[in-house]
């Protein structure tokens, strides 16, 4: 009995470590690659990733679904429920909202590479607050919420980062809104 004892853990830890040691080649390999090295780079620069370690990084980016939009092309609808959040690689997404003063839709910002929108697919499931639409052809790196949610299963550390990310910037633009409004308010203030 002492025998088998002795010689069970000695296998699973060689399993573990060959296991180990190809996702580390396989990483490795990735990274190597000039296309996904240029990807890693697109991807450093934007804040919700800026954090990430190298291979959280990486596993984000494997993650990414490349899609292309026409002039024109509607990427999401205003009601729509998402499910999925876009980075804009290459092109313009103008953003609208449904304007039932003007009867129709107006538009309210736009976005260009580097750019990201939709991200509050990966708060919540509620319908989408406006229409984003292609200006011109537009190539978007988008992250699908089941990609997300199997990237938290797998890597919560990472999940928690990007969703820290993203808490302090919608905390900073509800800050922004919140002078504006203020601004707005005094500026139509009667009394003054």
């Amino acid at each position: 009995m002492d025998l088998l004892a002795d010689q069970v853990p000695s296998r699973p830890a060689t399993l573990v470590g060959r296991v180990g040691a190809r996702v580390r080649a396989s990483a490795e390999a990735f990274l190597g690659d000039p296309v996904y090295r240029q990807k890693i780079h697109f991807f450093r620069a934007i804040i919700l990733f800026k954090d990430l370690g190298r291979w959280d990084l990486a596993r984000l980016v494997k993650r990414m679904m490349e899609k292309t939009y026409a002039p024109g092309d509607v990427v999401f609808q205003e009601g729509h429920l998402g499910r999925a959040f876009f980075i804009v690689a290459e092109g313009r997404v103008e953003v609208l909202r449904h304007n039932p003063a003007k009867e129709g839709m107006e538009p309210v910002a736009e976005f260009g590479p580097g750019d990201f929108f939709g991200e509050m697919v990966l708060l919540d499931e509620l319908p989408r607050s406006a229409t984003c639409r292609a200006v011109e052809t537009t190539r978007l790196y988008v992250l699908y919420k089941d990609h997300f949610d199997a990237l938290r299963a797998q890597a919560p550390r990472a999940a928690g980062i990007i969703l820290h990310a993203l808490a302090r910037l919608l905390s900073a633009r509800l800050r922004r809104e919140r002078r504006s409004f203020r601004s707005l308010a005094a500026a139509n203030d009667p009394v003054q």
